[in-house]
C-alpha cells in the first residue's frame, strides 16, 4: 500500500537482499524466530511455476502439493507465497516483478507476517490445519473468516512495520473502499479478498489507527465511507476490537467463525436484495 514512484527490475540477489532487509525490519518489531538458517527461498516465473513449486514443496512442504497450483493462471496471480512446516519456513518469489522498492518491501513484509502468524496465531500454530479442514456449514464459516482475517492482518502488519506513522486517511481511500465494497458478492471469487482489503485500508487509516475508541472510529467511517448495511459496521467493530486485544495476532475458532458468519450473512443479504429488485422489475 506504500511505495516509490518508479518501478524497478531485480536480480535474484537483489530480491534476497531486500527480503532479508524486510525480515530485519520485522524482527526489530516482533523478534520472530524466522532467520536465514530456517528459511528456504526459491524463485519462479509463470512459465516454470509448476515445476518450481513441485520441486520446492516436494523437498520442504509436501502438504502444499494438495493445493490447486496447477489451475489456470495460478502463477500469474501471485508475486510471492509463504510456506510453513514443522522444521522450516519458506517463500517462493516471482523474479520478474517490476514493483517499486516500497512495493517489494511491502510484499515481503506481508509474506513474513503470514509466516509469523501461522506459527503464533494459536498455541502450537497452524490454525488452518487444526480448524479449517472440514466441509460442513460451520466449516464454511470458519474458512471464510480465516481467509478474510489472514490477508487483512498480513496487510495491516506489513504496513504498520513499513510506515512509522499512519499517513493514509479515509478520504484518500474512500473511492477505492467503495469500489471494493461493490465487489463483495456471492458470484465474485475475489469477494473475500475485497473484504480483507476494506478491513486493511480502514484499520491502517489515520482516523482509525490513532484511536482505541470504536465509537470515535465508527463516526469517522460513517461520515466518510457511508456503508449502507449495518452488518458491515458489525464486521468492522469486531475486527477493530481484535486489533486492540493483546497480542492482536492471536485468534480463536469462535472469533474466526463469527467473522465468517457475518461475512456470509452480508453476502446473503445482498443476494436477497438483488433478487427482490429483479422480481420488482419483472412485475413492472
Amino acid at each position: 500500500m506504500v511505495g516509490d514512484i518508479v518501478a524497478h527490475s531485480y536480480t535474484r540477489d537483489d530480491l534476497k537482499d531486500l527480503f532479508f532487509s524486510a525480515l530485519e525490519m520485522f524482527n526489530n518489531c516482533l523478534d520472530s524466530d524466522i532467520n536465514k538458517d530456517n528459511l528456504r527461498i526459491d524463485f519462479f516465473v509463470p512459465e516454470n511455476g509448476i515445476k518450481v513449486y513441485e520441486r520446492f514443496c516436494s523437498r520442504y512442504f509436501p502438504k502444499h502439493l494438495d493445493e490447486p497450483y496447477k489451475s489456470n493462471g495460478y502463477f500469474d496471480e501471485i508475486a510471492a507465497q509463504a510456506f510453513v512446516s514443522e522444521s522450516c519456513y519458506g517463500v517462493l518469489i516471482r523474479e520478474d516483478i517490476d514493483f517499486t522498492l516500497g512495493e517489494v518491501l511491502q510484499m515481503f513484509l506481508h509474506e513474513i507476517s503470514h509466516l509469523y502468524c501461522t506459527q503464533n496465531e494459536v498455541s502450537g500454530g497452524h490454525f488452518f490445519d487444526k480448524y479449517c479442514m472440514g466441509s460442513g456449514v460451520e466449516d464454511g464459516m470458519i474458512n471464510a473468516g480465516y481467509a478474510i482475517w489472514r490477508e487483512a492482518i498480513a496487510d495491516i502488519m506489513a504496513d504498520s512495520i513499513l510506515s512509522e506513522n499512519a499517513t493514509l486517511t479515509l478520504p484518500m481511500v474512500k473511492d477505492e473502499i467503495r469500489h471494493l465494497n461493490r465487489e463483495i458478492s456471492i458470484g465474485n471469487p475475489n469477494s473475500k479478498k475485497a473484504m480483507s482489503l476494506i478491513l486493511a485500508y480502514i484499520m491502517i487509516s489515520a482516523e482509525v489507527a490513532t484511536t482505541a475508541d470504536w465509537k470515535v472510529t465508527e463516526k469517522e467511517i460513517r461520515k466518510t465511507i457511508k456503508f449502507e448495511e449495518p452488518i458491515v459496521y458489525g464486521i468492522l467493530e469486531m475486527f477493530f476490537e481484535q486489533l486492540h486485544t493483546s497480542p492482536f495476532w492471536t485468534i480463536t475458532p469462535e472469533f474466526i467463525t463469527e467473522l465468517g458468519q457475518m461475512y456470509l450473512e452480508l453476502l446473503s443479504m445482498r443476494a436477497f436484495m438483488i433478487r427482490i429488485k429483479e422480481i420488482q422489475n419483472d412485475e413492472q
